[in-house]
């Protein structure tokens, strides 16, 4: 009798992803805005089970994926206050989503993955809103598609100049 053939893959140090979000803030200061944002906060990010799921299809079967393999493209803002969970993204979207935008950069360098979005206070109708939490998801539409992290941060209110990214 013969043994059937085993392969076994051992990662050595273990595959960690360190994901960390900088949520920067400019605001408007007469008709101009500064090279460096006037707040800036730099918060550990989670990428939740949805994300996990995601980032594994991803892998096994490239761009042809069925969902959730559509591409990461857009970033959500919301008012949600609870602190990231894995089981997060249950139902798509973030707990108090406000607004959805595309990504204005969507990179991979290397290890490094950058997704960037601005929201503009007026521009985007969230002025005066407290915002305390963001996430990637791969639908345009609120409440919909795959959400691959979320993070919860210090709140930020936005002015009408102000330039949230």
């Amino acid at each position: 009798m013969t043994k059937p053939l085993e392969t076994h893959v051992e990662s050595s140090p273990p595959l960690i992803i360190d994901s960390r979000v900088t949520v920067e803030v400019f605001r408007g200061h007469r008709g101009y805005y500064l090279s460096e944002p006037d707040e800036r906060q730099v918060v550990h990010n989670l990428i939740i089970n949805t994300g996990r799921t995601y980032l594994a299809r991803r892998i096994a079967g490239g761009d042809t994926q069925t969902a959730p393999g559509s591409a990461m493209f857009y970033m959500a803002v919301g008012t949600g206050t609870v602190a990231a969970a894995l089981t997060d993204g249950s139902t798509p979207g973030l707990y108090g989503e406000i607004k959805r935008k595309a990504l204005s950069t969507n990179s991979a360098t290397n290890n490094l993955y950058t997704a960037v979005s601005t929201f503009g206070g007026a521009a985007d109708s969230i002025q005066s809103i407290a915002i305390t939490e963001a996430g990637i998801v791969n639908h345009a539409s609120s409440g919909q598609g795959t959400m691959m992290q979320r993070v919860t941060f210090a709140s930020v209110t936005m002015a009408d100049s102000a330039l949230f990214k």
